[in-house]
């Protein structure tokens, strides 16, 4: 009950296209700013959702990214994105027509200072300052659970925000970070990839025929970043449970169609990545999730608290007791508040585009 009280408080509180938007007289114009890292799979994949979501209400959308993307590194972006992207030669976002009547920021951590060099373009939409079009943020991230900006910084951000119809992010802790220092009331909403029906991820590898035998039963590893602690998590668990492991090359070009194949498949899964976990969760697979600090523990946290995950999500420490059984049995998802934070989340951006 006081997890759904807290909740409840929280949600209260040039590349492929020939013309920038491919017009159609009855659709909606939209154009989504995107970060551009194409060997990253939440990336990738929340990209993906944002798209399937805004088209399911009729939208005409442009993904709108600075042009270090590599079309040719992953197939599921040639054959999913390609025809909805626009690549900003140069990341000069001043290039970019005014032929939107709708900009969204997306997901991911667009809101990560000094990362980007066109931090404020895409986090903050500085090169429409002056458009008519509509803005609004879903699900930023600011990277981490602490805040780095300085009074200068805070200026330009509130000056840029003050025309924005929402603004919402993915973590609980930066809705409050952003009201104790912008003086700026936001929304929790869910990560993107969580609010469309599995269905989609599913229909993407029908035809998909992966490289190993998947008929054994096998733990999926989606680990980011080398860690003894879990390196040794993943031997003992191989030794306990008898199971083979499998791994996700990210350099293969089939990547994505790998990592859904696999997390879908698999008898267990064991993550230092957020969207691994929000996977083996969209996929209802026994996992145990490993706290990736340098990655953003803020995000981990939110998860935790949104589905009651204590146990699941952990901090990788040598003082910590591993309860193996946890790859063994299905993590017991408190389902009603899932669907009731999916809801809101989906009304924000029906009401952030006035068709709700």
């Amino acid at each position: 009950m006081l997890i759904l009280l807290f909740f409840h408080q929280i949600i209260q509180t040039g590349i492929t296209k020939n013309n920038l938007h491919n017009t159609s007289k009855n659709k909606i114009r939209v154009g989504v700013t995107c970060l551009s890292n194409c060997l990253n799979v939440g990336n990738i994949l929340l990209k993906y959702a944002m798209l399937k979501k805004l088209e399911e209400f009729g939208l005409n959308v442009t993904l709108l990214i600075p042009e270090r993307l590599l079309l040719n590194s992953s197939n599921f972006i040639t054959k999913t994105l390609s025809s909805n992207l626009y690549l900003i030669k140069d990341r000069k976002f001043d290039k970019i027509n005014e032929s939107f009547d709708y900009l969204l920021v997306n997901s991911d951590q667009t809101w990560a200072y000094k990362r980007w060099p066109f931090f404020y373009d895409i986090g903050f939409l500085k090169f429409a300052k002056d458009w008519k079009a509509k803005k609004f943020i879903y699900g930023a991230s600011i990277g981490t659970d602490k805040w780095n900006f300085n009074n200068k910084d805070e200026e330009e951000m509130k000056n840029l925000l003050t025309n924005f119809k929402g603004i919402s992010f993915r973590e609980i802790g930066t809705v409050k970070l952003v009201e104790e220092h912008l003086g700026i009331k936001s929304k929790f909403v869910l990560d993107p990839t969580l609010i469309i029906d599995k269905q989609y991820y599913l229909n993407e590898i029908k035809e998909y025929k992966p490289d190993f035998n998947y008929t054994d039963k096998y733990i999926f590893i989606y680990q980011l970043d080398k860690n003894d602690i879990i390196n040794n998590v993943i031997e003992e668990s191989k030794k306990r449970l008898k199971f083979k492991i499998h791994k996700v090359n990210l350099h293969k070009k089939d990547f994505i169609e790998n990592f859904i194949f696999c997390i879908s498949n698999c008898q267990a899964v064991i993550t230092d990545s957020f969207h691994g976990t929000i996977f083996s969760i969209i996929f209802n697979k026994p996992f145990i999730s490993f706290i990736n600090k340098a990655r953003g523990k803020g995000r981990f946290d939110s998860l935790k608290k949104v589905f009651e995950l204590d146990e699941r999500i952990i901090i990788p420490s040598k003082k910590t007791s591993i309860n193996f059984n946890l790859l063994l049995n299905k993590p017991n998802i408190n389902q009603t508040l899932f669907n009731q934070l999916r809801d809101f989340s989906i009304d924000y951006l029906k009401k952030n585009f006035d068709i709700l």
